[in-house]
């Protein structure tokens, strides 16, 4: 019997945790995804130096194909990590390996970091009793957009829910938020519901968890025209229904 960890890094080096680090440092094996998620300063090189151990790298889809080379280092006796920006039990890929683990016998260990999901909720000061379900505005597949995201934001807006909305990222490129509400924009376009209006108020996340982060409340047609910095970004559609605090909150990101 051996331990497999799953072991969230945050978003960058100084959301590490200390057990985030003592689980890394005392594993035999440790895969990295650090692909799947961004960080401004957590790359092999910089696990490689915090652990003095060697890093495989692994995106979720390598890590679906080892699955059966990572059982086999298990049923040796070696404990793994899988390593991951942000929070480990996002991906359903990191359930998959997990209960595939247990199943052989093996000991299960989350260790959790702090997730985009959390820290934009609590950056951006809106209720997060208010959150409805989450979405990813992805790139157009053979030139024909995926019109989810808007279907799930003019739910959320209909029960008076706010909308986190994740951004796209793939090798070819990185979703930046400009343009992720220029698609928005063509879904309202091509729909007409008026689930995203020029007036609408957006939430945008820039670099989080970096020393240059910025999270800014603006209107949609402001943020069309906004020159942001670097990926990645993050985007809450907020309720149309704020609360008095919610608007007061909201006023410190302007």
């Amino acid at each position: 019997m051996a331990d497999i960890y799953f072991v969230g890094l945050g978003l960058s080096k100084r959301f590490l945790t200390n057990a985030s680090l003592e689980v890394l440092k005392g594993s035999d094996v440790i895969y990295a995804d650090i692909y799947t998620s961004i960080s401004c300063d957590i790359n092999e090189k910089t696990l490689r130096e915090i652990t003095g151990k060697e890093i495989i790298p692994a995106t979720r889809e390598v890590l679906e194909t080892k699955e059966k080379e990572i059982y086999k280092l298990l049923d040796s006796g070696k404990n793994v990590a899988i390593a991951v920006v942000g929070d480990p039990m996002i991906a359903t890929t990191h359930v998959s390996l997990a209960t595939g683990a247990r199943a052989r016998g093996h000991r299960v260990s989350v260790i959790p970091g702090v997730s985009v999901h959390c820290y934009m909720i609590s950056r951006s000061m809106l209720s997060s009793y208010k959150f409805g379900k989450s979405v990813t505005v992805t790139f157009p597949v053979l030139d024909k957009l995926d019109y989810t995201p808007y279907r799930v934001i003019k739910t959320n807006r209909e029960l008076g829910l706010h909308t986190m909305v994740y951004l796209d990222l793939k090798e070819t490129g990185i979703m930046t938020a400009d343009l992720a509400l220029n698609y928005l924009k063509k879904m309202e376009s091509d729909i007409g519901d008026k689930v995203i209006l020029d007036d609408d108020l957006v939430v945008i996340g820039e670099r989080l968890g970096c020393a240059d982060e910025r999270v800014r409340a603006m209107k949609v047609v402001d943020a069309l025209n906004q020159k942001f910095g670097a990926p990645p970004h993050i985007i809450i559609v907020p309720s149309r229904n704020l609360y008095e605090m919610e608007v007061e909150g909201l006023k410190c990101l302007s």
